[in-house]
């Protein structure tokens, strides 16, 4: 006797849907068949085949594959039966008849397969914009009593009683690192549903590369605390048209993948040059650094290193947003490793003589 959570389970439910979509899209022939058969009382119509399309996207488009293949296969024994010498017998006797049934099986099969794809990326959109819509809420909601936590961390990590004990003192930098921390991974999902939703809208302005740089680094300066930072601003750097803040919580990605995979010793080198026409800020580290393949999908949507995904605390969504803010003002980002445990170094490149866009695509 089948157990209930076999017949409660999801295959019992495709099951159960499959067999009410091949029972609704049969008759839904029979209507095509019946309508066919009126027409040709007042029209000659040689070939009919193709009007048995419409089920089988209909069945294609509600109920799946099986439903809409099931109507394909009633959409040829249909008019083979009733329309085509010999009449009431499933033998078609003319070649073009015959050929006309055959390609009918090939266009409807295709034309089904595409038309559940096009229902699989419609219901994924919603699962997808469900999904933004929920992480954008909850995130919301974080915000305010995160908020608290670290300034409430803050202003006890500068109080002198708890400056004078020890273990208090650890406790309190450990609950403000990690609540900024959180903090950060939670504007992460915040971005990545903006980007995803919204798109980005940059705010262009001219504006220094070296502040931009600064920006960042005062920005992570509670994460650079007990770390060595090499840094190297070339002078006189021409102005970026670039939304500054874009670029400079681009860079915060950057500087915080720096921190997170690499060793507390060794320095993070950040720099800003021009080469050509071209200013090249970059972010390098003496940490895990890539294997062969990784350079690329490191950008992409929550993607995490296998190696480091059980050890390292992380969303796999810092450097796709970077790349999406980088994108957004024109530039690009790339990573380069010499390999395993060589450390990694990622450049932004920006244009120097890129013309201002035009005002309709520009947020005042």
């Amino acid at each position: 006797m089948p157990r209930p959570e076999l017949l409660n389970g999801p295959r019992a439910r495709w099951l159960v849907d499959t067999l009410v979509g091949i029972a609704l899209s049969l008759p839904l022939v029979a209507g095509v068949t019946v309508l066919i058969g009126i027409v040709l009382l007042f029209f000659k119509i040689e070939y009919v085949t193709i009007l048995y399309l419409i089920p089988v996207l209909v069945a294609a488009l509600r109920w799946g594959v099986i439903p809409a293949v099931c109507a394909a296969i009633a959409g040829v024994a249909a008019p083979a039966f009733f329309f085509y010498p010999p009449i009431f017998d499933f033998r078609v006797h003319n070649p073009d008849q015959a050929i006309d049934l055959v390609l009918f099986i090939i266009v409807a099969i295709v034309t089904g397969q595409l038309a559940v794809t096009v229902l699989q990326a419609k219901m994924r959109a919603q699962a997808e914009s469900l999904r933004d819509a929920l992480i954008g809420s909850v995130s919301h909601e974080l915000r305010t009593p995160l908020a608290s936590i670290v300034g409430s961390a803050s202003i006890l990590a500068r109080s002198p009683t708890i400056g004078h004990d020890e273990h208090l003192s650890s406790l309190v930098r450990v609950v403000r690192d990690e609540a900024e921390r959180l903090n950060g991974d939670i504007q992460n999902l915040l971005d990545a549903t903006r980007i995803s939703s919204e798109g980005i809208r940059p705010h262009w302005e001219w504006v220094d590369p070296e502040d931009i740089v600064n920006g960042a680094l005062a920005r992570k300066r509670w994460l650079l605390a007990n770390r060595a930072v090499s840094l190297a601003v070339a002078d006189d750097l021409p102005l970026v048209y670039v939304d500054a803040t874009l670029v400079e919580s681009a860079l915060d990605q950057l500087i915080e993948n720096a921190v997170k995979y690499s060793p507390p010793g060794p320095p993070i080198s950040i720099g800003a040059a021009q080469a050509g026409d071209t200013i090249q800020i970059t972010v390098a580290d003496e940490g895990e650094g890539l294997v062969l393949g990784e350079a690329e999908r490191i950008f992409e949507r929550f993607y995490r290193s296998p190696r480091n995904a059980g050890t390292i605390p992380g969303s796999g969504l810092g450097l796709w947003i970077a790349r999406a803010l980088i994108e957004a003002c024109g530039g690009r980002v790339q990573a380069f490793s010499p390999g395993p445990g060589h450390g990694t170094s990622f450049r932004i490149d920006l244009p120097v003589k890129a013309q201002p866009p035009s005002d309709e695509h520009a947020d005042d």
